[in-house]
């Protein structure tokens, strides 16, 4: 066919067709339209309504027998054997596994400064240390930081001398030479800096992926911006230029303000009759001249305020001082602060209240301890029961006492499905109020007794718990008394004077920190909390 030929026939062709197209395209616009409508609708948010607050019920089941009243015995409380000047020595009961638990404690009624550069350096050390021994149980190695202490602990079938060893080296930054002299080595030239400082940047990018960073703003509002726990860890120019002389300092600066314990088995001290052999506390004895000849020089190198621990948190005035709320107990203003996280799935809630951590008497600590429990349990607590098990809004919602030396705050915390966001906050204020309101039954203060009672039992029965109790009681300078007064207090405690502790408390208008799409879910939260502003809060 000529070339002319086919052009014709396209022309043709189109003139054949077009009847068709301008319908066809027509058509193609409409349900484009329609398609685009529809994953409109998608988008949209039916959000939950508020309810009113319903309380578990705890009557008694037909035919079940009789459960006698749980009664807290305190266990039997060994002395600390004074093993140096600076170090003591807890014994507690052997484990079941038939393993050596070790454990250095260093401790302080003091915050530990960049605590955080410290840990990450750790265990950088503790990767170097597991390659480098011949102990097989040294990927037993672990470390358990907090805002006063820092533990590291080892499980071995035997070999103790060796394993304690271990748990000295981290701290060591000197040897003894084979004059009987110090001579100074770098206890962290064999780890790679460069990792640690990267460690420390990642930390930040991972919180905001994972929405921990909530917990660093809630700290933020609960307890001031400028309060010292707030100061002393993230300290971004720190992590961007540490060095290894940077490192040593936070090092030197922690060692020089720290007490000192070492935990260990029974049986490692004790002698077939129980008699006390000691074998075992002079060697450590021995292990631990090296730590305590540093201490001696950094802390005659470091300011007084830094390198003057105190072993009794409870009489130290300065740290009473140090205690008190920098923020208001109540938020007056009843500011919602709101981090924005564009493309949220869920909604992260905090509220609580900041309490008077200088108040140190039993009743006061005890009270934020059962506050806590009573609302914020799983299962039988009035938050979980009323807003996951019967309206099914989150998939936990919890209460937990943070008593540390120098702050105590209560915490309500929990996430919801952004269309449940209004409607969960709202119920959690609804049970605070309505706690202060009307009693709780005799029934369900007895459940809360038996909670409390039973969790406290099991704790004794826990070699780990046991241990991070009797770490707690050093730092804060408590008794171990002080856990058999707490029960006595329990078993004594009637439905009106749990409601007096909740109106103590719950009368004032709590911090409120969410984190999850503005977009989509302030306006709900202002049509069912009218009489809360929200304000946009900043992640540095």
């Amino acid at each position: 066919m000529k070339p002319y030929m086919k052009q014709e026939l396209k022309q043709e062709l189109k003139q054949q067709m077009q009847p068709y197209l301008k319908p066809l395209a027509c058509s193609t616009l409409l349900l484009g339209v329609m398609f685009s409508l529809l994953g409109c609708q998608q988008t949209q948010i039916t959000f939950t309504p508020t309810a009113e607050p319903q309380l578990p019920v705890f009557d008694k089941l037909q035919g079940a027998p009789e459960i006698t009243s749980l009664n807290y015995q305190e266990l039997p409380y060994s002395e600390p054997v004074s093993v140096t000047p600076k170090l003591d020595l807890y014994l507690f009961d052997d484990t079941l596994s038939g393993l050596n638990h070790l454990s250095l404690v260093a401790y302080s009624n003091l915050p530990m400064a960049n605590l955080d550069v410290l840990v990450q350096a750790f265990k950088e050390k503790r990767a170097w240390l597991v390659q480098q021994s011949t102990l097989a149980c040294a990927e037993s190695l672990s470390i358990r930081p907090s805002m006063h202490s820092l533990t590291i602990s080892i499980d071995c079938p035997d070999s103790p001398s060796l394993a304690t060893k271990l748990l000295m080296q981290f701290w060591q930054a000197a040897s003894i030479n084979q004059t009987g002299s110090f001579d100074e080595v770098g206890s962290f030239d064999e780890i790679d800096i460069a990792n640690v400082r990267r460690q420390l940047k990642l930390a930040k990018h991972i919180n905001a992926y994972s929405g921990a960073e909530i917990d660093n703003v809630w700290a933020k509002k609960i307890l001031g911006e400028q309060h010292v726990y707030n100061q002393s860890l993230n300290d971004k120019t720190l992590a961007d230029k540490l060095n290894l002389a940077k490192l040593n300092r936070v090092r030197d600066t922690i060692l020089a303000q720290a007490n000192w314990a070492f935990f260990a088995n029974n049986s490692l001290e004790l002698g077939a009759n129980n008699s006390l052999e000691k074998e075992f506390s002079a060697a450590l004895a021995k292990q631990f001249e090296v730590i305590a000849f540093q201490q001696d020089a950094f802390k005659n190198a470091l300011p007084a305020q830094d390198a003057a621990p105190s072993k009794n948190a409870a009489s130290d005035t300065a740290s009473l001082a140090q205690a008190k709320p920098l923020v208001s107990l109540s938020n007056s203003n009843k500011t919602l602060y709101l981090i924005d996280a564009p493309g949220s799935v869920q909604t992260q809630v905090r509220i609580g209240y900041p309490l008077d951590a200088s108040n140190r008497h039993l009743s006061s600590t005890q009270d934020c301890k059962l506050l806590a429990s009573w609302l914020g349990r799983s299962f039988s607590g009035r938050l979980y029961y009323d807003l996951r098990e019967v309206r099914g809004l989150t998939y936990g919602i919890y209460g937990r006492c943070f008593d540390n030396p120098l702050s105590r705050t209560l915490k309500f915390y929990g996430s919801t499905k952004l269309e449940h966001s209004g409607a969960f906050i709202s119920g959690v204020l609804d049970h605070l109020a309505l706690a202060t309101q009307t009693p709780a039954s005799a029934a369900e203060v007895s459940a809360l007794k038996n909670y409390l009672t039973s969790q406290q039992m099991l704790r004794q029965a826990n070699f780990r718990a046991v241990e991070f109790d009797s770490i707690k009681q050093l730092v804060r300078g408590y008794t171990p008394e002080r856990q058999q007064q707490e029960a006595a207090r329990l078993a004594n405690l009637t439905p009106a004077q749990l409601q007096q502790i909740a109106a103590s408390v719950f009368n004032n208008a709590p911090y409120i920190v969410i984190r999850g799409d503005a977009a989509k879910i302030s306006d709900d939260i202002k049509k069912k909390l009218p009489e809360w502003n929200i304000v946009e809060a900043s992640v540095d």
